[in-house]
C-alpha cells in the first residue's frame, strides 16, 4: 500500500473593520468579501473615515480570540472616492 500524503486545508481568516461612529466589523474566510464589506461601509461614510482588512488565525491555545497575522489592506474615504493601500 502506497503512502499518500494527507493535506489539511488551511482556513484563511480575515477581520474587517470600518472606523466611524457606529462602524462595523466582522470575520470572514473570504478576502474579497472582507474588502467588499469595508468598501460598502465606507461608501456612505464621511470623508476621513477609514477601514482595514487583516489576516488572522484562531488562537492555538483554544482561547476564543484571534491571533493577528498582519495587515492585508487599508482604505480611506475622501470627499469623492475610496482609496485602497495593499500591505
Amino acid at each position: 500500500m502506497a503512502n499518500t500524503p494527507h493535506h489539511r486545508k488551511v482556513c484563511e481568516l480575515f477581520t474587517w473593520d470600518v472606523f466611524v461612529d457606529g462602524g462595523a466589523g466582522g470575520v470572514t474566510d473570504d478576502r474579497e468579501a472582507a474588502r467588499r464589506h469595508v468598501r460598502e461601509g465606507l461608501a456612505g461614510a464621511p470623508p476621513g473615515t477609514w477601514g482595514r482588512v487583516r489576516r488572522v488565525a484562531l488562537c492555538p491555545l483554544g482561547r476564543a480570540v484571534y491571533v493577528d497575522l498582519g495587515p492585508v489592506a487599508e482604505a480611506c474615504r475622501d470627499s469623492d472616492t475610496v482609496t485602497w493601500h495593499d500591505a
